[in-house]
């Protein structure tokens, strides 16, 4: 695996290790993939390989999951590459499009009326889409998703549940995006996209670049966020419509702090009502935090 990364995945790795982000319906961790020692990991790269490593994890499904369906669901292309836990539920009046890659949907996870998933894509356990479009996109375990989704990867137990276009971007653990919240992924100019942390700038190699969403970041009601910005651990990001570029850990609103105990509270908050609770080392790695 992986023992190396570009500074502007830091939001998604300061409570798990690279070897434990998904980057297809597994991680690598759970692949047993070996160190690959000088490898550079870079965002765009976790975008670029999506519809390759769905493809090669389906391979290590377990025999569960089935990919003949009765007549009621309706599938556009390859009947077969559609991999579902017998435990999903799918609604007669969502549509699946296998004709540019597999779908697979995992236990427990729910696709509901007026759906449109087209392949590849990846749906974690226990997640819910609700009239939501979910293209070429990885979502991890038990999320809430709705609105249009393309070319991203979603972490565990977040939320995009109202309309609103997240394109190429990666998202992190526990984030909740307000209505409407938008990413911009394409320049006016069509030029590169480049990414910001911290006072660096890193050149994202390609034109098409949404955000980086760290773990704990919360959006208001109709943000835009612009090509290339990236929000850290734990911000609360309200005050402004349009924002852009890098906003700090604990951000809250336009510069001010969240206060830690208010934050932690808060996450707690959050995290009961999915039966959750702080993972071990959490508020060491808050206590590293500037």
């Amino acid at each position: 695996m992986h023992d190396a990364f570009e500074e502007t995945l830091t939001p998604l790795l300061r409570l798990k290790t690279v070897a434990d982000l998904r980057d297809g319906i597994f991680t690598p961790r759970e692949r047993g993939e070996q160190k690959q020692a000088g490898i550079l990991l870079k965002p765009a790269a976790l975008i670029e390989n999506i519809g390759q490593k769905i493809c090669d994890d389906l391979a290590l499904l377990s025999p569960e999951f089935g990919n003949t369906h009765g007549p009621d669901l309706q599938i556009e292309g390859e009947t077969v590459a559609l991999h579902v836990h017998p435990t999903a539920t799918l609604s007669k009046f969502a549509v699946f499009d296998t004709t540019a890659g597999p779908i697979v949907i995992d236990a427990n996870a729910r696709v509901g009326a007026l759906s449109l998933i087209k392949g590849p894509a990846y749906i974690g356990k226990k997640t819910q889409l609700e009239r939501c479009i979910f293209a070429n996109a990885i979502a991890g375990y038990d999320c809430r998703l709705g609105g249009e989704i393309s070319d991203s990867i979603i972490g565990d137990f977040s939320n995009k549940h109202h309309e609103g276009f997240l394109g190429h971007s990666l998202v992190g653990d526990w984030v909740n995006l307000g209505a409407l919240t938008t990413t911009s992924d394409l320049k006016n100019n069509y030029s590169e996209v480049r990414l910001t942390y911290q006072e660096k700038i890193y050149p994202s190699g390609t034109i098409k670049f949404g955000s980086i969403i760290g773990d704990y970041v919360k959006t208001a009601i109709g943000t835009m966020l612009s090509t290339g910005s990236v929000i850290d651990l734990g911000a609360n990001v309200f005050g402004e419509t349009i924002r852009s570029g890098y906003m700090r850990p604990l951000l809250w609103g336009r510069d001010a702090d969240y206060e830690r105990e208010k934050f932690l509270r808060d996450a707690e908050r959050m995290m009961a009502r999915r039966g959750q609770k702080l993972p071990d080392g959490f508020l060491k790695v808050l206590s590293t935090i500037a």
